[in-house]
């Protein structure tokens, strides 16, 4: 499996994780789904599930960051994280919605995943980039991304 793709399902499985100390919000109906952009038809998938309960997270690396040293190898760097909520107010605010607002998820997933560590190590853990989140678009979705940084090594 790709480094890439490891780091996504490791946030994934983060959050979605039991942890009594940053409890999950509770959804009134469904749950809450988080994919990745490795699932095939993302734009299917994500009308999909914004159109059954109204809201997705997707954990993505869009790509950027910073390369610690150049002309080295194995390649080390601060990979960029974004995990990008989309919300459909009137489905996920509705009766068969999970009532989670796409603001209180981001306040988890700043929570959670701030300082988390894939490998368990001080090394490789995941910070929140210096921009922490952002509203892309407020109609006819409502998008938030949330930002990271994460070291990275790939070719080890």
């Amino acid at each position: 499996m790709s480094q890439l793709v490891g780091l996504q399902n490791a946030i994934i499985g983060r959050l979605t994780a039991v942890d009594p100390t940053v409890p999950a919000p509770v959804p009134v109906n469904g749950q809450v789904q988080w994919i990745t952009e490795n699932i095939g038809d993302l734009g299917f998938n994500i009308a999909r599930l914004t159109g059954h309960v109204g809201i997705v997270g997707i954990v993505t690396t869009p790509g950027g960051g910073k390369l610690y040293k150049t002309g080295i190898y194995p390649i080390e760097f601060r990979c960029t994280v974004e995990i990008q909520l989309q919300e459909n107010v009137t489905i996920n605010r509705g009766a068969s919605g999970t009532q989670i607002a796409s603001l209180t998820l981001v306040e988890f997933i700043m929570q959670r995943v701030h300082l988390f560590s894939p490998h368990g190590h001080r090394a490789d853990r995941i910070e929140l980039a210096s921009v922490p989140f952002k509203m892309v678009t407020d109609h006819p979705i409502l998008v938030y991304n949330v930002n990271f940084t994460a070291p990275l090594v790939i070719g080890k």
